[in-house]
């Protein structure tokens, strides 16, 4: 039985996927009042016009379980709506350019949107056929086929290029050549894709998820693919005749090019952190709750009888407790800084430290050593002082050194609202405040004369 368990709590804090519907926890009042329909939402269903929206936030802090609320909403809404994990099938996240983006825009809308009758961007690939043949590595036909097999040459294309680097790049150089027909086709087909749609849909709205896995790559003398992708090629990214939303890396974000995207797309929307303490250092109970609460719906849908069990009580004689007591819980909790994949990362090292239920101290413990020699290593010599000077100040200077702690979570960003103003403060994540050189470091800030 508890072995059976132990594979079921595993297999279901899974942490690279959503959770469930069911296991969703609404953190709103622990993320600054951070909201999606709110925040993202509001300005597709208020707006007359297409809108294009940049959103962002540290990996694994939960955007994409956002993003697919945010897919329901709008659905509720009566949008029709084209959600697609860009690195799933369509880029390359090494070696992405913003001409993969916009071909990986083509193929998941010619995909969910069948039209039946005229397809400008069927009608765009077919005329270009002969020159995109020998990209599909394989023969790209049209002739007899039926619309399922005709939007199928879309696919073939894409799965073979993310596999072929050096094909990559010449699709890269024929969609470049071609970028304002294919664009034209594009919004043609999203013209046409509106009046097949029921007469009560409101609108498109398409939404390219985990472009912010794209790596930052540049070459001496050109701009990096960062700028490429979202400055240079912004008006071809804005110019979509639907509703867009673009996940964006935090890095873009949290650099001297933050003005130049907010003039080209208005403020880009980031999902804070889970405040799991205060500025004080004090626990935030409410953010504590809220983790809690994430692993309890979890647990949920395994047995609803394992909630009983958290705080180390027993549900039934069938049924051991999951953690050995509450203040287990809560220290795991707690040095997950509020960050959820972390979270999820630490309980999975948990419970292979776990041979019987429940949990132990000391597997927690385990979990905790063993993510923290992640982050240790990502430390360098110099930068022991920056993290102690944040520590003891809550506060930190806008400079590269502190943007690329942040950037690696070793700095963590918290919000939350005071007599309503917005307040932002950071702190270094919980996994390294015992290290011995941060300590060492805190030691030697606090000897400073003030």
């Amino acid at each position: 039985m508890t072995l059976d368990l132990l594979t079921e709590i595993y297999s279901s804090f899974e942490p690279f996927q959503p959770p469930s519907k069911e296991a969703y926890v609404d953190c709103q009042e622990v993320r600054g009042g951070w909201e999606v329909v709110r925040e993202l939402g509001r300005k597709i269903t208020r707006s007359n016009k297409p809108t294009c929206q940049l959103y962002s936030g540290h990996r694994g802090v939960g955007k994409s379980t956002e993003l697919l609320r945010l897919k329901e909403y709008l659905e509720q809404q009566k949008y029709f709506v084209v959600y697609f994990a860009a690195d799933d099938e369509d880029i390359e996240p090494q070696d992405a350019e913003y001409a993969d983006i916009l071909f990986a825009c083509t193929r998941h809308l010619v995909e969910a949107i069948k039209l039946q009758n005229h397809n400008p961007l069927l009608d765009w690939l077919k005329n270009r056929g002969e020159s995109l043949r020998d990209l599909a590595l394989t023969e790209l036909s049209f002739e007899g086929l039926n619309l399922e097999g005709q939007v199928a040459q879309f696919g073939k294309i894409t799965a073979n290029l993310r596999a072929n680097p050096d094909k990559r790049r010449e699709l890269r150089q024929k969609i470049n050549a071609n970028t304002p027909s294919l664009v034209e086709a594009l919004n043609d087909f999203i013209k046409e894709a509106e009046k097949s749609l029921s007469t009560a849909c409101r609108g498109i709205v398409m939404i390219a998820d985990n472009l912010d896995r794209i790596a930052e790559t540049k070459e001496e003398g050109t701009p990096s693919n960062y700028d490429e992708i979202y400055l240079n090629r912004s008006e071809i990214l804005r110019g979509l005749a639907c509703h867009v939303i673009y996940t964006v890396p935090i890095a873009m974000v949290y650099s001297g090019r933050a003005t130049q995207l907010e003039d080209n797309y208005e403020k880009t929307n980031i999902l804070p952190m889970v405040m799991v303490k205060n500025p004080d250092g004090t626990v935030n109970s409410n953010g504590l709750g809220k983790l809690r609460e994430i692993i309890s719906r979890r647990l949920e849908a395994i047995d609803p009888r394992l909630t009983q069990t958290m705080d180390g009580s027993v549900a039934g004689l069938d049924l051991p407790a999951v953690f050995d007591s509450s203040d287990t819980l809560n220290h795991l909790c707690i040095m997950s800084g509020g960050h959820a994949r972390n979270l999820m990362q630490m309980i999975r090292i948990a419970v292979n430290w776990t041979d019987e239920l429940p949990i132990s101290a000391e597997a927690v413990q385990r979990a905790i050593a063993e993510t923290r020699e992640t982050y240790l290593n990502a430390i360098q010599e110099h930068q022991w002082e920056i993290l102690a000077d944040v520590y003891c100040k809550k506060q930190a200077n806008n400079n590269e050194q502190f943007l690329r702690l942040l950037l690696t979570r070793c700095l963590l960003e918290y919000r939350y609202y005071d007599k309503g103003r917005l307040k932002r403060w950071y702190n270094v994540h919980p996994l390294i405040e015992e290290i011995e050189q941060f300590q060492t470091a805190v030691t030697k800030i606090r000897q400073l004369p003030s």
